[in-house]
C-alpha cells in the first residue's frame, strides 16, 4: 500500500512541475512579446513633438 502512495505522489508532483514549467515559459514569452513591441523614442521624435507643442499653444 505505501508503494501506490508513493508512486501517486510521485506522479502527481511531476505533473505540478510540468504545469509551473509551462506557466513560466508562458510568462516569459509574454515578456519576451512585450520587450518587441516597445520601440523607444528617437531624439528625433522628441525634437519634433517639443517643437509642435511649442508652436500650438492652447488658446484662451
Amino acid at each position: 500500500m505505501p508503494a501506490i502512495f508513493d508512486l501517486l505522489y510521485r506522479e502527481y508532483c511531476r505533473a505540478r512541475l510540468a504545469e509551473m514549467r509551462k506557466q513560466l515559459l508562458i510568462a516569459a514569452e509574454r515578456s519576451e512579446t512585450l520587450e518587441a513591441d516597445h520601440h523607444p523614442a528617437k531624439r528625433d521624435d522628441d525634437e519634433r513633438t517639443d517643437a509642435h507643442k511649442a508652436g500650438h499653444g492652447m488658446a484662451n
